[in-house]
């Protein structure tokens, strides 16, 4: 899985070019207005997909370059913030991949040690194609270019391994003076270890960010992901679970049978989430509660007020009130 939040650049730059990028979308069996939904995820194999689709129209095997070069950290929402106030190199590359997982699922990086030399490695689970090696260029082009920010613009790794080899030639300038190496499913940029105690060269891009502003991981299990999805496309409607399992690439009846093989239903997940959002409205916003219902779905204010009563055991007036007490 893959947020759109991380998908926004390449939607962004796709736009630019005029590229009937939705088009491609659906295709990829991607719905185009999820995409406008940071939180929500999207299946990995599908925006891979839809990255080769959109090659093939652009007439490059190096997207992921380009959009790469566009895309600055801090546009990665609250995990790009976190990297942008590290003050060594150190400290950016052991954040960065401690909360990768909170944008993408599937793609994997780590840090490995070989004698004096650190190497970024880049794994996925399934063997990798055009689309997996834009998703390595795109990683590896950021990643060099924040790692200059510690080491100076004229930095470049002394050996990169790709593990797709395109028809047409990379970049000269990408990696500089670096070796560049090809084997099958292998992907990695190495430099020298003495690198990780360089500090920033300019002052970290804002205040430093406290654990509490940390992102999320992505869940690991199915009902921590359909609780996310609805979460994220939850917008004064009702959410169909046929939205939800298409969106996460599954049938309607194999969501079901998923939930139902862990004790709940699609109908009381989408229950508690509407609730979760109605007490955090009750508690940081003054939207009156016939507005709350109104935008959570429901068709009037007394059965928002009874499903609510239910749950918490007092009124939405009661518990907004309890709250501006304490």
């Amino acid at each position: 899985m893959a947020r759109a939040l991380v998908i926004a650049p390449w939607v962004e730059h796709l736009r630019r070019l005029g590229t009937p990028f939705e088009t491609l979308l659906v295709r990829s069996g991607i719905r185009p207005n999820l995409l406008w939904q940071p939180g929500a995820v999207v299946p990995l194999k599908k925006v891979l997909r839809w990255v080769e689709l959109a090659c093939q129209t652009v007439g490059t095997e190096h997207l992921g370059v380009v959009v790469g070069r566009e895309t600055a950290i801090e546009a990665l929402g609250s995990y790009g913030r976190v990297l942008a106030g590290t003050g060594t190199l150190g400290q950016y590359l052991h954040q960065g991949i401690a909360l990768y997982r909170t944008l993408v699922v599937g793609l994997t990086p780590w840090l490995s040690v070989h004698g004096n030399r650190i190497r970024i490695n880049l794994g996925c689970e399934w063997e990798p194609g055009l689309g997996n090696y834009q998703a390595d260029l795109n990683f590896f082009t950021i990643t060099v270019a924040n790692i200059r920010k510690f080491a100076g613009p004229r930095w470049s790794p002394t050996e990169v391994c790709l593990g797709f080899k395109a028809r047409e030639p990379l970049p000269a300038d990408l990696f500089g003076d670096a070796r560049v190496l090809y084997r099958p499913g292998r992907s990695y940029l190495e430099f020298p270890r003495a690198l990780l105690g360089l500090g920033r060269r300019q002052d970290p891009g804002g205040p430093a960010v406290g654990p509490s502003a940390y992102p999320t991981p992505l869940p690991n299990d199915l009902v921590g992901l359909v609780e996310l999805q609805i979460e994220s496309v939850l917008a004064g409607r009702t959410v169909p679970v046929d939205l939800i399992a298409e969106s996460l690439g599954m049938s309607r009846r194999g969501l079901q049978r998923g939930l139902a093989a862990r004790s709940i239903s699609y109908r009381e997940l989408l229950h508690r989430v509407r609730l979760r959002r109605a007490a955090d409205w009750l508690t940081r916003s003054d939207k009156p509660v016939i507005e709350i219902a109104l935008d959570l779905g429901y068709t009037d204010a007394s059965n928002f007020t009874r499903a609510f009563r239910r749950q918490t055991g007092v009124s939405p007036q009661r518990f907004r009130q309890t709250i501006a007490q304490r």
